[in-house]
């Protein structure tokens, strides 16, 4: 079953085909090919967001499965307790030691959940694979999630080596309004069936991951 973030995504997609088609329409007729190359720019940008905003809702709302269906702190993955457990140990108050009681773990992890998050999207303005790997990593213990980017004549490195030069490119355009090369309709086109792709990865990758840890409704 896809995920909500992939839902999202997908409504966010449609809406940049129109933007998409519109390019063609005005790369008509004088001054042509200035007006295409703004409106093919800002289909990058727009994919760059769409791609950031997917990561970040994934991330999320995976996390948020995980702790809600953990009946136990034993299926939260060790490397992500070791994580959360890091400002209690450094408590130089003896009595913080007791938010793990009964439930109290449960919160402990929320709140490591929100600490995350706030630390790694603050500067998430450039989602490159690496970034994205470390994130889920942190907040969910999946060991790189990048491993499964992977089909027809597309390689892991290939995937990542391709997204990461997507994103510099809307950098390049957001940050400085200026890029060197003339941004075709088949760039910003491929960068969305790029991410398309990724996005099916990392929903699949966050499927197995959750359904080795807990039993989920959607099991």
């Amino acid at each position: 079953m896809a995920s909500q973030a992939s839902v999202a995504f997908e409504q966010s997609r449609k809406d940049i085909l129109m933007l998409c088609i519109h390019a063609e329409v005005v790369g008509k007729g004088k001054g042509r090919r200035r007006r295409a190359d703004v409106l093919n720019r800002a289909v990058v940008v727009f994919v760059s967001a769409c791609w950031e905003s997917y990561v970040e809702d994934s991330a999320k709302e995976a996390f948020d499965q995980l702790l809600r269906f953990a009946t136990t702190p034993d299926v939260i993955p060790a490397k992500v307790r070791a994580l959360a457990a890091d400002e209690l140990r450094a408590s130089k108050d003896e009595r913080d030691i007791w938010k793990l009681a009964e439930s109290g773990w449960k919160r402990v992890l929320w709140d490591y959940r929100d600490k995350v998050l706030e630390k790694r999207l603050k500067n998430f303005n450039t989602p490159k694979s690496q970034q994205v790997s470390t994130l889920f990593c942190e907040l969910l213990g999946l060991r790189d999630v990048t491993r499964n980017w992977s089909w027809a004549d597309m390689s892991t490195e290939q995937a990542r080596i391709k997204l990461d030069e997507y994103v510099i490119i809307r950098g390049n355009i957001a940050h400085r309004t200026k890029h060197d090369q003339v941004v075709h309709k088949n760039m910003d086109k491929d960068f969305m069936t790029h991410v398309v792709k990724l996005v099916e990865k990392i929903d699949d990758a966050l499927h197995d991951h959750l359904r080795a840890l807990v039993t989920t409704p959607n099991q």
